[in-house]
């Protein structure tokens, strides 16, 4: 087998780039897959085959390529690259004649799925795409050129699904366990409304935690709970009033002014003032007791 055996000037790499791109590919395990950016928005207007489309066959170019060795001890650390397929005899002198190239089936949507330990070739196919330019984020990629493939972390990728399953198991778990007066505070802090029939407000909690279960986990690791449940209930009950033409928080009775805050974004003006009475200061804290106060005594 040629491939990326030294041939004249082809593949002429140092023992310790050779090394340690083969030692890589070996921490692999047996199997790596590239994925390769190369589909299209189909221009069929029903879509019969999807709303994207891969070529019956890609061809990766270049087939070769330089790249520069860092460990090339002499001055000539640029080394051209290919996989050698054809080797003739001219003279009494090997001359490469053809090289092996990267195809990538358009069956497998765009992943070459290489083998590592079953098939010899895939080894050597996996070191060369690992110095090839075009490799996002590749050792050796030419800014140049557009990237075109990437490898597929499989480690990361079972690291974030693995993840993702114990936040959605945390968020169920803690949803599913909530007392009535956490749904009604949490529903509060939603600005729902909390008059609802409980068994409707515990199907609703559940299901944020189902269907979006970052925020849902986000939301009840803080404070945010607390604050916004106690803004939602001091406006139902009359305590404090929002004044839109002011833009600021009054208590009822006296019309005293509470804050005056700008409403702007997608946030409302209740979870403003909830974020204002969690900034901690002084005067915010002596705000919080109070409205805590007058809401839990009416």
């Amino acid at each position: 087998m040629l491939l990326l055996r030294k041939e004249g000037q082809f593949n002429d790499l140092s023992p310790e780039l050779r090394k340690k791109i083969e030692d890589k590919v070996r921490g692999f395990g047996k199997t790596v897959r590239y994925k390769f950016n190369i589909s299209n928005e189909n221009p069929d207007p029903q879509k019969h085959d999807g709303k994207v489309i891969w070529p019956n066959v890609y061809t990766l170019d270049p087939a070769t390529f330089y790249i520069n060795d860092p460990y090339e001890k002499g001055n000539n650390k640029s080394k051209r690259i290919g996989l050698i397929d054809t080797v003739e005899f001219e003279n009494g002198h090997p001359v490469v004649k053809r090289f092996r190239k990267i195809k990538v089936d358009g069956k497998y949507k765009g992943i070459l799925t290489l083998q590592l330990q079953e098939i010899d070739e895939h080894f050597e196919f996996a070191v060369y795409l690992e110095m090839h330019p075009k490799l996002s984020n590749g050792e050796f990629l030419d800014k140049s050129k557009m990237q075109v493939f990437t490898r597929i972390d499989e480690q990361a990728q079972a690291t974030t699904a693995r993840a993702e399953r114990t936040a959605k198991k945390l968020a169920s778990d803690i949803a599913e366990k909530m007392s009535d007066k956490e749904i009604v505070d949490f529903a509060d802090a939603m600005l729902w409304d909390s008059s609802d029939d409980l068994l409707l407000l515990r199907n609703k909690v559940e299901e944020l935690a189902e269907t979006n279960y970052e925020f849902f986990n986000d939301l009840v690791a803080g404070k945010n709970i607390e604050y916004q449940a106690l803004v939602k209930k001091a406006m139902d009950r009359g305590i404090i009033n929002y004044n839109p033409d002011e833009s600021n928080f009054i208590y009822a009775s006296n019309k005293q002014v509470i804050a005056s805050l700008s409403v702007s974004g997608d946030k409302s003006p209740e979870h403003k003032l909830a974020e204002w009475l969690m900034g901690g200061g002084t005067k915010e804290q002596e705000v919080f007791k109070k409205i805590k106060s007058l809401t839990e005594s009416k």
